[in-house]
């Protein structure tokens, strides 16, 4: 191979259209030798299927050797290929049928390896190993099998080595563990302050069983115990020392998506990709940017050419890259039975509708549906989320009044007002992360409302709460999820089992608290952008003015000295870890004016950010 050849080989790079020609010309011209797919480079199964083999003709006429190609195709609300595929559960559906049906885990991943097999797809970035131990996660949740990690370790590995049985390379995700974080990292950087001992107890357990695929997907999360200066993804500490020397993996490493925001606040690109190679990551993902994608290949470039041990770290890389390319990069030749992947798909589905609580009630004529309507969840979801309406779907069915709420913008007063003097069927999504679906949800068990629950998601409606007369969980908002739900509520029986643990109820001191966190974690997450007093009031429909007093009250200190406190805390990470300008430094903090910057930094350190960094020994 040619050094630009092996420096392709280092890639997995998406594009931004459904034309076969865009890629094969980036596969020529700059080598490439892998590809991610998502939705929006797919028009349909029989286009896949040609997609597919045309990218590894161009693969194997400007490299040599087969591509990798993979997809995000985790089930449930996680998937990327609708055409020509089973709709199969989710990782939290699977986890609750798991208990009725031992091998479930195995039907689902037999059934994605073998039909994307089939479509050309060689890699799928599934199942999800993260334990999802914080019901506030915003990110992971039902892409999670369970906040028991021996759950989790045997429900992936058992999905995992189905995948692989089927010829199609599994990746676990997201080392060391995306479970306990409040901060999505497509937004920006998760810390966690678990000391190794802690980790082993609960994320790593999934890594150490006796089961591990030939690829695993690392987080950016920052793991401030094992590593304060770099995050999983491209720390030598986490991925050589431990994954590979400790824990003895010996397959491939390939990074979470590198233009995630996680990485790019905080990091060069350039800088970032040389790190996470002598760290021993084998495979770079630039999911969506060609200009991105330029930046890591020719800094990967520059290096290899101007360090001959730099040079040494790709040739290894690419040793493991070719060793499994020679395993998965072959044609599939396995009939498939689609009519029974469906039956086994809707079995599994109706294995995990669970009755959390209580015992349901005849939907009958002193019946009312409020439901939310469908929606994308988290950035990790597809734009081709399924179009559904649960209270229009019950409503029709049972032919009762039903009200269509959109999840985070209706009047409470005017659903209590329908509901009034009702039984009242209530499904919600995510109402624990959602204020005025919690209020409504609050006002119906205050008033003694007749409620039947039902989590269309996660199944964390309940926390703090009071419980419902029936509290039903269906961990997906799916037409297959939907379709078993239909089905418990006209007399089948629910076999599901919670796979994750709802916890006491909370006090009312700790209901209090509930809001201020959730503020505190949208500040968190969203401090790089021009935040207001009044704009975080509206996100979360309150007055500029209680927001102001519930500051005062709860943290000690009002809203703005908080919320510098927060971007002088980012803005000395950034000093501390990275090349960036000062003024750089100060607008990704969300200071627009570099001299209120060195203003609020001055006032909260005691000098100016310039001083800070020169005089730091942190600093190299």
């Amino acid at each position: 191979m040619t050094l630009e050849q092996k420096i392709g080989q280092l890639l997995m790079v998406g594009w931004q259209s459904t034309q076969t020609k865009d890629i094969i010309e980036l596969i020529k011209k700059y080598h490439y030798g892998n590809i991610i797919l998502f939705s929006r480079n797919i028009k349909s199964a029989e286009h896949l299927k040609k997609l597919t083999a045309d990218i590894q003709e161009a693969a194997l006429k400007y490299n040599g050797v087969p591509a990798i190609i993979s997809v995000d195709q985790e089930g449930g609300s996680i998937r990327r290929v609708y055409n020509g595929v089973t709709s199969v559960p989710g990782h939290m559906a699977i986890g609750a049928a798991s208990f009725s049906r031992p091998k479930v885990a195995s039907e689902i991943g037999k059934i994605i390896g073998r039909e994307l097999k089939n479509l050309g797809v060689n890699c799928v970035l599934a199942p999800v190993a993260d334990v999802n131990t914080n019901p506030m996660n915003p990110i992971i949740g039902i892409r999670s099998f369970s906040d028991d990690p021996h759950l989790v370790g045997q429900l992936a590995g058992q999905m995992s080595k189905a995948i692989q049985e089927e010829g199609v390379l599994s990746c676990y995700k997201h080392f060391i563990g995306h479970g306990d974080v409040h901060i999505d990292s497509h937004l920006d950087l998760p810390c966690i302050d678990a000391s190794l001992k802690d980790l082993r107890t609960l994320e790593l357990l999934p890594y150490t069983g006796s089961y591990l695929p030939d690829a695993i997907m690392t987080a950016h999360i920052l793991y401030r115990k094992l590593d304060d200066r770099f995050p999983a993804s491209i720390s030598k500490k986490i991925i050589f020392d431990l994954l590979r020397k400790e824990i003895g993996f010996k397959g491939l490493v390939i990074s979470d998506c590198l233009e995630m925001d996680a990485l790019t606040r905080a990091y060069s690109l350039g800088g970032a990709v040389i790190f996470a190679v002598q760290a021993s990551c084998d495979i770079l993902t630039i999911s969506h940017s060609f200009g991105r994608q330029l930046i890591v290949r020719n800094s990967l470039l520059e290096a290899a050419k101007s360090d001959p041990g730099f040079l040494k770290h790709v040739d290894e890389a690419v040793a493991r890259i070719l060793k499994y390319k020679e395993k998965y990069c072959m044609e599939a030749t396995a009939e498939i039975d689609f009519e029974k992947n469906r039956e086994l798909a809707e079995a599994a589905s109706l294995a995990s509708i669970t009755i959390a609580s209580g015992t349901p009630f005849p939907i009958d004529d002193e019946t009312v549906i409020v439901g939310v309507t469908n929606y994308v969840s988290s950035i990790a979801e597809d734009k081709n989320v399924e179009d559904l309406d649960i209270a229009k779907i019950l409503g029709k069915e049972f032919k009762i009044p039903y009200l269509s709420i959109d999840n985070k913008n209706f009047n409470v007063n005017e659903v209590q007002e329908f509901v009034k003097g009702k039984k009242v069927v209530l499904a919600l999504s995510d109402s624990h992360l959602t204020l005025v679906q919690k209020v409504l949800y609050t006002n119906l068990i205050q008033t003694k409302a007749k409620v039947m629950l039902i989590s269309l998601r996660t199944p964390y409606d309940v926390l703090g709460q009071g419980l419902p007369e029936c509290h039903i969980c269906i961990y997906e908002y799916t037409r297959l999820s939907v379709k078993s739900l239909l089905a418990v509520l006209k007399g089948e029986k629910a076999e599901g089992k919670l796979p994750v643990k709802l916890g006491r109820s909370q006090s009312q001191s700790e209901l209090k608290n509930y809001l201020i966190d959730r503020i505190i974690r949208y500040i968190e997450g969203n401090y790089a952008k021009l935040l207001t007093l009044e704009s975080v009031a509206d996100e979360f429909l309150i007055s500029s003015g209680y927001l102001c007093r519930l500051f005062k009250q709860k943290i000690g200190i009002n809203f703005v000295n908080y919320l510098n406190m927060v971007r002088v805390a980012k803005a000395k990470h950034l000093l501390l870890t990275t090349n960036l300008r000062i003024y750089e430094v100060g607008n990704l903090c969300g200071f627009a004016d570099l001299n209120y910057f060195t203003k609020v930094f001055k006032k909260a350190t005691g000098m100016t950010p310039s001083y800070f960094r020169n005089n730091s020994e942190y600093y190299d």
